[in-house]
């Protein structure tokens, strides 16, 4: 499993499942493989902005060699007077 951080802000991540657990921090464009959780069952991924709240978490149902889980920011423009800075 690897974890890609896309947010252009740095996260804290954590990941567990079964009898395993780990954490730790992206910086921004990181990413960090972490095998030992390939071809497991209900793996828990959490992202979090560092200096916020406010995480983003998702359960893989099972996970295989290659797969990732990607935190990325996304803006969207509403009309044509938004605008992105």
């Amino acid at each position: 499993m690897t974890l890609v951080n896309e947010t252009g802000l740095p996260v804290d991540y954590w990941i567990q499942t079964g009898n395993q657990a780990d954490c730790g921090s992206l910086d921004i464009d990181g990413l960090v493989d972490l095998p030992q959780y390939d071809n497991q069952k209900n793996v828990y991924v959490g992202f979090n902005t560092q200096g916020t709240e406010v995480p983003f978490s998702i359960v893989c149902g099972s996970t295989g060699t290659g797969q990732q889980v990607e935190m990325a920011l996304v803006v969207e423009l509403g009309d044509e007077n938004s605008s992105a800075k």
